[in-house]
């Protein structure tokens, strides 16, 4: 009969188990995890992928040979982004390390799941994160509210779904949706911006943010969780891109192809509007992201903050520029804060770069592609490319200008 695990053993099994949960990249996980074994008298090693993590543990007195202590195995569907859970398994964390609290103590308090919020309200920040985005997009005061209702609808139908939108396939679904109640709408209306609007309306499942972390893996040599995650990226993006498609095949057989040029003059949000929609589309991701409400002006201002200086930096030195130069202060600023308050630089560092993720560069790259749009197509993957190497380029200068506190 085997021994039990020692205690130590098997919170740091349970911890990586609530950081993959709360969506944390490998980088950020080996280092906690290391950090916290070797507080309590281990040596650990991680091996991280999106739905799999190993973990080997020797004690440091070189006993190990006496009582091997088997290689744990934590297979685990793919996390989603949990700020509030991420600050709460900081905080644990740093009461372990500082010797606030004990493992016994460490061991229990982890055994509460991941805080989640009601249903109609992540529904909701999809709405918001879709009608935001749309405004910034320059859409009509019609073609925001649409995408901010049919957002709200997808935000609904993921909910409903739960974790079965892992057996794949729902991005699809959900594109093809989006495209053919935006095309019967703009069949009643023509006029309506269709491009943009179903852009908006999908930018929560498009996986942007993933195609960030993927690339900011592969740069600091965890090469099998980022190409992993990478090529998790890039099939989204795909079937994204074929539910589009289905919808235009669909839309134009039923004779509701976009008419050319705007047939009705609809009206604008005037230019001032979008200092609100600024503000409630960094309420929206805060919401989606399940931060603290204590914690929302954080999010909500390195949000704001990273799109006034990329819009600074853009019009100094174009897009690539303005997103390097943004994700170099953004990396900065949120370690500095983290020093500062004592939370997870990511609290500040996700809502600051989610507007600049060049996920919907694929997705229209992708897109045109699969419609037959020849010009502009390679460019855009290209661009795609240059613009997340400069965000994760940015991201990891920043952090070495300003390291972070300890691990996160």
């Amino acid at each position: 009969m085997s021994a039990p695990l020692p205690l130590e053993v098997r919170f740091l099994k349970r911890y990586a188990r609530r950081l993959h949960q709360a969506g944390t990249p490998a980088h950020q996980m080996e280092s906690m995890l290391t950090a916290i074994a070797e507080q309590l008298g281990y040596d650990c090693e991680v091996w991280s992928s999106p739905t799999a993590s190993f973990i080997s543990v020797q004690r440091v007195d070189d006993e190990e040979e006496l009582e091997p202590i088997p290689m744990q195995l934590i297979r685990t569907p793919p996390g989603q982004i949990n700020l509030g859970f991420t600050s709460e398994l900081y905080e644990l964390g740093e009461d372990l390390f500082e010797g606030r609290i004990d493992v016994g103590e460490a061991f229990a308090r982890l055994k509460r799941e991941a805080p989640g919020l009601p249903g109609w309200l992540r529904a909701l920040s999809w709405g918001l994160c879709s009608a935001g985005i749309a405004i910034l997009l320059d859409a009509s005061w019609l073609g925001a509210g649409v995408a901010g209702t049919i957002g709200a609808m997808l935000g609904a139908l993921f909910v409903l779904v739960g974790e079965r939108q892992n057996i794949g396939g729902l991005e699809a679904v959900a594109a093809l949706a989006a495209t053919l109640m935006v095309y019967t709408l703009q069949n009643a209306l023509p006029g309506l911006d269709t491009a943009t609007v179903i852009m908006a309306a999908l930018i929560v499942i498009v996986p942007g943010l993933s195609l960030t972390i993927a690339v900011t893996e592969l740069s600091t040599n965890h090469l099998s969780s980022g190409a992993a995650r990478l090529a998790g990226a890039i099939a989204v993006i795909f079937m994204l891109a074929l539910g589009v498609l289905l919808g235009t095949v669909i839309t134009g057989f039923l004779g509701w192809t976009p008419t050319p040029g705007p047939a009705l003059d609809l009206a604008h949000p005037p230019e001032w509007f979008i200092v609100p929609a600024i503000l409630f589309t960094s309420l929206g991701f805060a919401i989606l992201f399940s931060v603290r409400p204590a914690q929302f002006p954080i999010a909500m201002v390195a949000a704001i903050f990273s799109y006034v200086v990329s819009r600074v930096a853009v019009s100094m030195g174009g897009l690539e520029f303005g997103v390097l130069v943004t994700a170099l202060l953004v990396g900065m600023t949120s370690n500095l804060f983290a020093r500062l308050l004592n939370v997870p630089a990511s609290l500040m560092r996700v809502p600051g770069i989610i507007l600049l993720v060049p996920g919907s560069l694929g997705y229209r790259a992708a897109t045109g592609a699969m419609l037959g749009q020849d010009a502009g197509v390679e460019d855009a993957f290209i661009l795609m490319a240059v613009v997340a190497v400069g965000l994760v380029g940015g991201l990891l200068i920043g952090s070495t200008l300003v390291p972070p506190r300890r691990y996160l």
